[in-house]
This record gives structure tokens, C-alpha cells and sequence, in this order.
């Protein structure tokens, strides 16, 4: 490595290993923690204590090693110590509100997400006491699936519980994020009594404030439509805005030199703080406040540099952010703007055009980093967002300058001023629905990992060419390229030859489809909306005719019974209850066990259409009878290789 790239990116060398770490940690849960603590101590006392080792490839071995099990050491899962469905006295602390009736719960050992009655009255720092049904999460590796419970274990959380009675308020505390938080809903109700427009209120406090809950959905499926539902969240675009405004008025009072720019990073994290430090506004003022420092201490700076030491901070506080929705596609349009928009600056242009230019320049690249991962979690990209960003952005700051106006200004000048951003508003939904009636997207994307990773090699080498012009790049564009068609040919050729059975995981309801070699068939179904159209979608299948049984090649079904060259597999619901000797089975409609052993398979599967009753029942036969026993309500869809 050499040695001006290691200083003039050190966080972006720091942030890899630790980024690899924690994607790695993910498997390695069972892996002694000790062991790993000791990789990391033994690491870093090489590094610092041995002078040889300060410079060159051990330099580099060595922080690499250190901060990559310092990953692994951070995103290991710790399984709490719970039985699922018992009864437990839970005394806690409230620590987010994620929507009414829905709280976190942190208690010394354990972190709960708790849905309590919608008229119970809870804020943040609030000391609970109750009895809880606790419920460990049943996370699902299914790509095809959105499961909340990844989604929350992403988050932190180790557990779901549900109330068996009234939750007490024993007390309550104050931290920053509680004192954020009151502040916030202190400013919403002000929000609320000085616009006496709903729709104008509801998107002021969604654009100032961060309170998305209460947007009605018509709203919500506008801006997702029109590609602009980044702007209901408190992000980079509107801490950008009011950090741009604020250098603004440093400038009409003449304070031009850089340094002075130090003063606007506490003004930058009080708005953060204003919006309830969501963690959105958290990420956009850390990365401003590493660029500010930067600019006021160095001749050069970097920001790319500046964007690679927040997003290393941040993991290294939180890792689980690693996995937000949100933190990827920040983190990808920062970049995208430090690397692509100076590329396509143009030094002589009319000074009218310039800004224009210059917006329609930040959106692509903003974009055009953005598109691998909006395909891979949306599937589906905008391609007309780019040109409503021209007129979305600018609306929307205003809008944000006026709510904000609203706030400082006393009640009765708000009130009156308010007629005029109720006319904004409303002129800038009417704008988007009409943008919305002329929509271009690419939908039904699926793309895997592997896709992505060679989307964004392609990108990153294409930038590199565009900045040095050398052949060489060039053959590396070229060659990841030819990576990508093959590997995108190879994945269709298998997806369209795979034989298996899915079983999707949907409460008291059945849902069992054969994958034949591009086609499917329903094995079994008793909900209209079972879920697995996403399925079927990302594997192109074609529907097979209805039919009571078929013959195919290595493969018949008959009678609830399926057998092919590899096992046979058995459903039993109410219309087939007999047993017979199949290899795999698969029980659902509360059919419970019978008294003797009549049959002995390599394993049983319980959808989620059985009761608790029946489930404990078949657990003490697959126990008593050593058998292999699998729940879809804990492991989530369950997909048999046939």
C-alpha cells in the first residue's frame, strides 16, 4: 500500500475491516467472545507497543486484524435467557416511541419491544413495571420476505413482548434523547396550534421535525411514487439545508474566514437535537461537522475522508447501523456527491443556469450511487425523480425554512404568516400529483448481493477512469463487466431450474408452493393474500394449470403426497389426516400427533396455521421419538430442496 493513500484516506482504510467485521460477526455468534477479545487486545498492543511494526504491510495486517474482530467482538448476537411465551416481570425504561403504541423497553439484561394499548400514556425516560409475555424473535434469512424481526433485532432489540396486564409508571428520568424528545413534541403541539391546516401541519412536522406518524397514507404513497419520499424524513437534504442557510448569514455578517465555520457545529447538532436526534439527523450533522473541522484545520480536505471517519464512529457506537436502510443509502449519496458531482461541473455557464445545472448535477449523483440498493430493498427505481428533484428540493426547503420561521416567530405572528405556507403546500402536492400521473420505473428488480457488489465496483472504477484516464482502469471496467453478465447468466440459468417446496410463514393460515423448474403450483392454500407473489416474481415462475395431482419428470404429486428421485414429503391438514411413510412432513390445520409411533420421518415442519396447543403437543412427540422439528413461526418461510 502506498504510503499517501494511507494518509490521505485513513478513516476509509480504518472503516473496511471494521464494516467486514460486523457483516461477519453476524455467523459468528457462537464463537467464543473471549477468544476474539484476545485477537483484539494482542492486535493493537503489537501495533502500539512494537516500533518495527508502525509502518509497511505489518502496520497494515496488523490494524486490519485489530478492527475487523473488533466487529466481530461488537455485532456478536446475544440470545437473551428467555423462554419464548413465558410470563416475566418486566421493570424498564423507556427509550423510543416508534409509533403509537409500539416503545423500546431497556431493562439491565434485556432490550424489549413492547406493544402496549394506543390510549396508554408513555413518553421517553418513563420507569415501567408489568407482566409481560415475552417472545424471542423469529428472524427469517428469506431475501424475499420483509421480516419485522430482523428489522428490529437490526435495531438492537432481543425480544417482542405483549402486556398480560396494566403497565405501571414507577417513575421517570431524564437523559439528552428524553429532553430531545419532550422538546420536540413541545414544538409539534406549537406546530399543531398555529397551522390550522391539517395537511400543511402534518407535513411541516414530518419536514422540521421528523414526526412521520401522522402523514396520512395517500400522502405517503404520493412521494413514493414520485420518488421523493426521502423528504418526509429528517435527513442530509434538510440538516444540508439549514447548515447552507446558516453559512449564509455568516457571510452577510462578514465572517468569511474558515474557522469561523466552527460556530455552526453546535447550531448544526441543536437542530438535531430539535428533531428528537433521530438518527438520520444525527448521521448528516456528524459527517458536516467532521467536513467543518476539517476545512477550518487543513489546507486540504477530503471529504470523502470526513464521510469515512462519521460512518467508522458511528459503527463503532452503534453496529447495528450497519444494517439500517437508511444509514446505506445516506452513506451511498454522500459519497456519490463528493465522488461524481465534481465531475461534472462546467467552469463557463450562464449564471442563471448555473444553479439549475448545479441541482440537476447533485440529484444524479445523489442517484445514481443510490440505485443498487433501492433495487435491491424497493425493487423498483424511479427514473423521472431525478428531474422532480428540481422542483421537490427547492420547494421543500422553502417549506422547511418556513416551518422553521413558524417555530421562533410568537404564536399570533406564526398563525397569520401560516396562510402563506398552507398556499405553498398545497401548490407543492398539487405539483407532485402531477408529476405522479407521469412515472417512469423500472419495477420487479431482484437483484442479489453479488449483483450489488459488482454494481458498485463497476461505479467506483468508472469514477477512478473518469478522474486518472488510464488504460489499465479501463480493463478493470471491462473484465468486472464481463463478471456481471456471466454471473447474472449463471444466476438465471439456476433460479430457472430449481425444484423446491416453500412454506411461508403466515399466522393461522397455510401457504405451501412448488418451485418445478420455472413454473409453480399451490400445494396447499388457505389465504387470497399468502405472500408469495414477491416469490414468484423474483423467480420469474409461470403458474401451472389447476390440477388435483401431476406427473413431471422425477416428480409426482398426488393426494397431498409428493415424491421425487430425493425424498417425499406428505401434508396433513383435514382432507388427508393418514400417516404414512414419507420422508419429510408437514402438518398443518391443527392436526395433532398420533398416540403411537406408526412412522418415523427424518423431519416434521409446523406451519404457522396450528395452535400453541397442537405445536407443544407435536414438540413432545418429536422429542419423545428423537425426530427433527421445525416451526415456520420461528424460523420464518422454510424452503425444501426437492
Amino acid at each position: 500500500m502506498h504510503p499517501i493513500y494511507w494518509h490521505r484516506f485513513p478513516f476509509l482504510f480504518l472503516v473496511i475491516p471494521l464494516i467486514l467485521g460486523i457483516i461477519v460477526g453476524q455467523y459468528l455468534s457462537s464463537f467464543p467472545s473471549t477468544f476474539i477479545l484476545g485477537v483484539i487486545i494482542i492486535s493493537f498492543f503489537l501495533l502500539f507497543i512494537i516500533q518495527k511494526v508502525r509502518s509497511g504491510l505489518p502496520f497494515v495486517l496488523l490494524t486490519f486484524t485489530g478492527l475487523f474482530s473488533t466487529g466481530v467482538y461488537l455485532s456478536t448476537t446475544k440470545i437473551p435467557a428467555i423462554i419464548s411465551g413465558e410470563t416475566y416481570q418486566l421493570t424498564g425504561r423507556c427509550e423510543q416511541i416508534l409509533s403509537p403504541g409500539k416503545i423500546v423497553v431497556s431493562s439491565p439484561h434485556l432490550c424489549t419491544y413492547l406493544q402496549v394499548p394506543d390510549s396508554t400514556e408513555i413518553t421517553v425516560g418513563d420507569s415501567l413495571a408489568g407482566l409481560i409475555r415475552l417472545y424471542l424473535l423469529q428472524t427469517s434469512h428469506n431475501r424475499h420476505d420483509f421480516n419485522y424481526d430482523n428489522y428490529l433485532q437490526h435495531q438492537g432489540i432481543q425480544a417482542k413482548g405483549f402486556p398480560t396486564g396494566e403497565i405501571h409508571k414507577t417513575g421517570h428520568s431524564q437523559d439528552l434523547y428524553s429532553v430531545c424528545h419532550s422538546i420536540r413534541n413541545n414544538l409539534v403541539t406549537k406546530l399543531q396550534r398555529v397551522i390550522p391546516d391539517s395537511t400543511t401541519y402534518k407535513l411541516l412536522a414530518a419536514l422540521c421535525l421528523g414526526c412521520r406518524q401522522e402523514i396520512t397514507p395517500d400522502t405517503k404513497e404520493l412521494f413514493q411514487n414520485t420518488g421523493m419520499i426521502h423528504i418526509l424524513a429528517i435527513s442530509g437534504l434538510h440538516i444540508g439545508a439549514i447548515f447552507a442557510f446558516f453559512l449564509c448569514l455568516l457571510r452577510l455578517f462578514h465572517f468569511k474566514s474558515k474557522k469561523s465555520r466552527l460556530i455552526l457545529i453546535p447550531l448544526i447538532w441543536l437542530v438535531a437535537c430539535i428533531t428528537g436526534l433521530s438518527p438520520s439527523a444525527c448521521r448528516a450533522a456528524t459527517i458536516l461537522s467532521f467536513i467543518t473541522i476539517g476545512e477550518a484545520f487543513r489546507q486540504e480536505t477530503i471529504p470523502l475522508n470526513a464521510i469515512a471517519a462519521a460512518a467508522f464512529f458511528s459503527l463503532l457506537i452503534h453496529p447495528e447501523l450497519l444494517y439500517s436502510v437508511s444509514f446505506q443509502m445516506s452513506y451511498a449519496a454522500y459519497t456519490g456527491i463528493i465522488l461524481i458531482y465534481p465531475l461534472m461541473r462546467i467552469k463557463k455557464m450562464h449564471k442563471y443556469l448555473r444553479p439549475l445545472y448545479s441541482l440537476l448535477c447533485i440529484s444524479f449523483s445523489a442517484q445514481a450511487m443510490t440505485l443498487p440498493i433501492m433495487a435491491y430493498y424497493f425493487h423498483t427505481i424511479s427514473l423521472n425523480s431525478i428531474f422532480i428533484n428540481l422542483i421537490a428540493v427547492p420547494a421543500a426547503s422553502f417549506l422547511l425554512y418556513g416551518g422553521i420561521m413558524l417555530l421562533a416567530l410568537p404564536g399570533f405572528i406564526s398563525f397569520y404568516l401560516s396562510y402563506i405556507i398552507i398556499g405553498l403546500t398545497h401548490l407543492f402536492i398539487f405539483s407532485l400529483q402531477q408529476f405522479s400521473k407521469i412515472v417512469i420505473n423500472l419495477p420487479d428488480l431482484y437483484p442479489t448481493v453479488t449483483h450489488v457488489i459488482l454494481f458498485y465496483l463497476i461505479i467506483i472504477l468508472a469514477i477512478i477512469y473518469l478522474i486518472t484516464r488510464k488504460r489499465q482502469v479501463l480493463r478493470f471496467i471491462c473484465c468486472s463487466v464481463s463478471i456481471l453478465l456471466v454471473f447474472h447468466c449463471c444466476f438465471t440459468y439456476y433460479i430457472q431450474n430449481r425444484q423446491e417446496i416453500v412454506i411461508r410463514n403466515l399466522y393461522k393460515q397455510s401457504a405451501i408452493l412448488l418451485n418445478y423448474k420455472g413454473y409453480y403450483a399451490y400445494l396447499k392454500t388457505t389465504s387470497p393474500d399468502d405472500g408469495l407473489s414477491t416469490y414468484i416474481t423474483a423467480n420469474h415462475l409461470q403458474a401451472l394449470p389447476t390440477h388435483e395431482a401431476f406427473v413431471g419428470q422425477q416428480i409426482k404429486f398426488i393426494r397431498n403426497h409428493l415424491s421425487s428421485s430425493q425424498c417425499s414429503i406428505s401434508i396433513i391438514d383435514h382432507t388427508n389426516s393418514t400417516f404414512s411413510h414419507e420422508n419429510i412432513v408437514i402438518i398443518t390445520e391443527n392436526i395433532y400427533p398420533p398416540n403411537f409411533l406408526e412412522f418415523h420421518p427424518r423431519l416434521i415442519i409446523m406451519d404457522n396455521s396450528n395452535t400453541s396447543h397442537c405445536t407443544k403437543a407435536w414438540q413432545k412427540f418429536c422429542l419423545k421419538n428423537q425426530i427433527p422439528f421445525f416451526k415456520t413461526s420461528e424460523v420464518g418461510t422454510i424452503i425444501l430442496k426437492i
